[in-house]
């Protein structure tokens, strides 16, 4: 049997960057859903290649 679904994570927003405690090279951001809830999400080997800062064009 499936658990039931309380609560349903729809979008999210970077609200933060994060980098390693050793050498202090970004590797992933943080992220909130619509819901409250907060999930970190780790790049594979690579940071992507953008100037974009996470909330730039917050509301």
């Amino acid at each position: 049997m499936l658990p039931e679904i309380t609560s349903v994570r729809t979008t999210a927003e970077a609200i933060g960057r994060i980098t390693c405690i050793k050498t202090g090279e970004e590797i992933g951001f943080l992220y909130q859903w619509d819901n409250g809830e907060t999930q970190a999400a780790l790049y594979d080997k690579y940071p992507p290649k953008t100037s974009e800062s996470p909330g730039k064009n917050r509301r």
